[in-house]
């Protein structure tokens, strides 16, 4: 295991969150990232279901309520 991962290993939880925020904000000062080609295609296919009226859109509210269902339930 590289050295870095076993140093993240022996964090505490705030360590490792502001450990994420810095190597965010390195990753993207310089330009955004290029999102995996692989999202593009799970776009793609969202789409085709929606137009083809297998899926629908619901609020954002109602998508988080439904969330917290189900963490709840864990």
């Amino acid at each position: 295991m590289p050295a870095v991962m076993e140093a993240i290993d022996r964090m505490t939880p705030d360590e490792r969150v502001k450990t994420m925020e810095y190597l965010w904000a390195a990753m993207t000062a310089s330009a955004a990232p290029e999102p995996p080609s692989w999202h593009g295609d799970i776009l793609a296919e969202r789409r085709r279901r929606v137009v083809a009226g297998e899926e629908k859109f619901i609020p954002l509210e109602e998508a988080m309520r439904q969330l917290r269902g189900e963490i709840a339930c864990r």
